[in-house]
């Protein structure tokens, strides 16, 4: 089953090739835990998928450090709010919340600045997950500046949102890791990769491919409350 090799790999630290879905963006996006990602893997997933390299946590943690969604920040600016009232034709709000830097980096763009900045965010996360809230603001107001190089995505619950972002924080959950996690749109030449096209990448890379229903039907069956075990449950 295409779910249970997704599972495995991302446990050995390998990415997966997630599909959305058809009648969404209908794109595969190159997702990895975050721990995973050093130097190399920034190179692969700028050459070889080729969109934007961005870090995701769930919503709630985000808030936890003081963040906010995009499109939040901009409705408090009159002269921007009506940016943020457009939607894609795919209808979600998008999850962008800021661009990051790690202060230790040199520019912010290089695959080694993009890798620490990365990891340093998945270090804040573990924070959040562990209950160290205090502990993990204190880190994220100190070791890091924006605007920078590195977006953050904050994933909201599968009954709301059904994104890439989502797909792998969700997928991350269900192999027992933390909801940390890389995520980069896979492109072809003026084009979203075809899903085939993807598919044979994954099989010379030995990178399983899984479709978003798979997961979600996994997510539905063993129910949301699956983030308690991070310190994410609501309320």
């Amino acid at each position: 089953m295409a779910l249970e090799e997704a599972l495995a790999a991302l446990r050995r630290g390998l990415p997966v090739l997630v599909h959305d879905d058809y009648s969404r963006e209908d794109e595969v996006d190159y997702v990895i835990h975050a721990s995973r990602v050093d130097a190399d893997r920034v190179y692969e997933m700028r050459t070889l998928a080729g969109g934007l390299i961005c870090y995701a946590m769930p919503l709630e943690a985000g808030r936890r450090l003081g963040l906010e969604l995009g499109y939040e920040l901009l409705r408090r600016n009159p002269e921007l709010a009506p940016l943020a009232e457009k939607r894609l034709s795919y209808g979600d709000p998008p999850a962008f919340s800021i661009w990051v830097n790690s202060v230790r980096v040199r520019t912010g763009i290089r695959d080694r600045d993009r890798a620490l900045t990365i990891r340093e965010l998945d270090r804040v996360a573990g924070l959040v997950f562990q209950g160290r809230v205090d502990e993990a603001r204190r880190m994220f107001r100190e070791e890091f500046m924006a605007p920078g190089h590195v977006p953050i995505l904050l994933g909201r619950r599968l009954a709301e949102r059904r994104g890439h972002t989502e797909l792998s924080l969700h997928l991350a959950m269900l192999a027992g890791l933390t909801p940390s996690m890389v995520v980069v749109e896979m492109l072809g030449r003026g084009d979203a990769l075809s899903v085939e096209e993807a598919r044979r990448i994954g099989r010379e890379k030995g990178y399983p491919l899984v479709e978003g229903s798979e997961i979600v039907e996994r997510v539905e069956r063993l129910g949301e409350d699956m983030y308690c075990r991070y310190n994410l449950c609501q309320g």
